[in-house]
Parts: C-alpha cells; sequence; structure tokens
C-alpha cells in the first residue's frame, strides 16, 4: 500500500474489427465514386502499441480521514493496444476515433497467516482494472519539416469505459463496469516509409479517472489453509494518471 501525501493535491476487439472494415469501405466506395462529401479527403487507418507508466487505485476514497483517503495501491508500467481511423482534412488539419484497451492487474500487498499445520503463507491481494477508452481528437500539423515526416499536436474529448480489478487469495470481487469523461493532448511525429504505408510516434498526457463499488460473494476465504476474513463492500477509485507513449503503423489512401 502506498500513501499519498494529504498536503499534495467484454471482449470488443470483434465488433472493433468489424467497425473498422466498414469504414473503409464506405471510405474506399466514397472516394472511388469521385464525388460526395468524403471525395478528395485522405484516410489513415492505424494500430499501435502503448506503453503507460504508472496507475492508481485509492483504496478508501470516502474515508474522512485524508490520511487514509490518500492510500492508493500503485501499479507500475504496462502495456496495451488501440487502433484508429483518421480523416486529413487538409495539409494541416486531421482529426480522428481512437480505441484503445488498458488493462493492468498486479499483486500489490499479502496478507499473511498460518494454515492448520502450522506454517506460514502469504495471501496475495491483486488489484487493477480494465479500461476502454473511446477519443475524438483533432490533430494541427507543425510545418517545419517537409516530405516524408511529419510533427503535430492534438488533443480532445474522451470517453471512458472500466472496472476494478479485485482479487484477494482466490476470490475475485464483482465489480461493474462504469462511465466516466475526460479530455486528452498529445504529440507526435510520422513517417512515410513508402507510399501508403507509415510510422508513428505519440507522447499522450490523459488522466481517467473513475469511482468503483466492489462487493464479495462470501464473508471469508480460505488460501492453502489459511482463513481471511473478506469486507462486505469496498469503495474504490482508479486514477490512470501515468504518460502514454505509443508506437504503431498506418495505412493512408
Amino acid at each position: 500500500m502506498v500513501a499519498k501525501d494529504p498536503r499534495n493535491k467484454v471482449s470488443s476487439s470483434g465488433s472493433f474489427g468489424l467497425s473498422v472494415i466498414i469504414l473503409l469501405a464506405a471510405f474506399s466506395c466514397a472516394r472511388g465514386q469521385g464525388t460526395g462529401p468524403l471525395a478528395g479527403l485522405g484516410f489513415q487507418v492505424s494500430a499501435f502499441a502503448d506503453f503507460t507508466t504508472s496507475a492508481r487505485v485509492y483504496t478508501a476514497p470516502r474515508d474522512q480521514d485524508p490520511f487514509i483517503s490518500s492510500f492508493y495501491n500503485g501499479l507500475g508500467g504496462f502495456i496495451s493496444a488501440g487502433g484508429d481511423v483518421r480523416v486529413i482534412l487538409s495539409r494541416s488539419e486531421t482529426v480522428g476515433l481512437t480505441l484503445q484497451s488498458l488493462n493492468s492487474t498486479q499483486t500489490v500487498n499479502t496478507i499473511y497467516g498460518y494454515d492448520p499445520d502450522g506454517s506460514y503463507v502469504g495471501v496475495p491481494v491483486r488489484d487493477g482494472f480494465n479500461l476502454w477508452l473511446l477519443e475524438l481528437n483533432g490533430y494541427f500539423n507543425i510545418p517545419i519539416v517537409s516530405g516524408r515526416w511529419n510533427i503535430y499536436l492534438g488533443g480532445g474529448p474522451g470517453f471512458y469505459f472500466g472496472r476494478r480489478n479485485l482479487q484477494i487469495g482466490n476470490d475475485a470481487a464483482n465489480t461493474p463496469y462504469v462511465a466516466a469523461f475526460g479530455i486528452q493532448v498529445e504529440a507526435g511525429a510520422s513517417f512515410k516509409f513508402a507510399d501508403r504505408w507509415g510510422m508513428r510516434s505519440e507522447m499522450k498526457f490523459r488522466s481517467p479517472e473513475f469511482s468503483t463499488t466492489s462487493t464479495f460473494n462470501a464473508s471469508s476465504t480460505t488460501y492453502q489453509g489459511v482463513q481471511v476474513t473478506l469486507p462486505e463492500t469496498l469503495y474504490g477509485k482508479v486514477d490512470v494518471d501515468g504518460t502514454d507513449f505509443t508506437l504503431g503503423v498506418f495505412y493512408e489512401f
């Protein structure tokens, strides 16, 4: 458990893949016809890997004691994946839609006790989250390079859909998904290594945050002979406060 100084203040991969195919088909048809609102626009579809430096799960954010409410389980850096579709409006302006999944569950504590044989046993406590992000972004190209290189700034609103993952021993808590909103800003650079293919690297600043309610079905659990009392209800808060670094490849048409 980590204390923050109180003085400082479903698998959707199939649906996502189908959506991308439908978007690509629609864009291709519109461009091929040479007419309509999409004619003359450029499009990029990409897939990327993302490294997030840190995240926090606050274990008692509702407690009136500011010291207790500031306790959190810190999650180290983790890797995730995502994809996006971008519409090139002009040489300097682009808009895009990003879908990404962030997941991290780590052992954050151990409860020790003796089993019936008198052996000292540690009961692991695992904490973390699952989070889906859907972001609508606008990008502005910085005209300081030319040719195959491009440098840009971007940002926009985000819709988050997440849940907490909490497990004590072999018992996992029931935590429903909740929705939240936020914003993000980013800076990136891309390089086209072929006529239609390119690579893209970005640094993003965002802080998805949502409150959670977790309940256990039983009042206690037994792990390797050690019995541990389980709390009835736990109120938590997930804050993905780390910086995101992404690296991906895109196809332009």
